[in-house]
């Protein structure tokens, strides 16, 4: 189930971010490829994933706090998916 949650707020995630159309396009390029990595993470069998340094979560959160002021419901979806990285052990 935990699996399933993160799938979907990582699609949440997607869809907030191409609803923003006044994102950086540095940050959106960042959240970009922090969403691809996790993709790919979740492609792996359980076994397979290993932490990266540093952690996704991390890099989640440093994004999240360059959204926090300009773009709430960014910062939201953001933290919901470290919440949810975090629930697997990612």
């Amino acid at each position: 189930m935990p699996e399933k949650q993160l799938r979907e707020t990582l699609q949440d995630l997607e869809q907030t971010l191409e609803r923003q159309g006044s994102v950086d396009p540095a940050a959106r390029e960042r959240l970009g490829e922090l969403v691809q990595e996790i993709r790919e993470l979740l492609a792996r069998e359980p076994g397979e994933r290993e932490e990266t340094e540093p952690s996704l979560v991390d890099r989640l959160s440093e994004a999240m706090e360059q959204f926090e002021e300009s773009h709430p419901s960014l910062t939201e979806a953001v933290g919901r998916l470290a919440a949810a990285l975090s629930n697997l052990g990612i």
